[in-house]
């Protein structure tokens, strides 16, 4: 892997920090990446079944 290195003149800044939520927030949290993980997997599932379709159509 290239390691990452700016372009002359720029300067690279990062921040580091940590969620400390109360308990209604980290519900409302775990619910939020629960349901953005079951979207991404029903997106991954749409693409797969049109590439499978596709792929079997070629054959043909």
């Amino acid at each position: 892997m290239k390691k990452f290195r700016p372009q002359p003149g720029f300067r690279v800044q990062a921040f580091r920090f940590a969620l400390d939520p109360g308990a209604s927030q980290e519900t409302a949290l775990r619910s939020h990446c629960g349901a953005a993980r079951a979207a991404y997997n029903w997106a991954v599932g749409r693409v797969t079944a049109s590439w499978r379709q596709r792929r079997a159509e070629a054959m043909r």
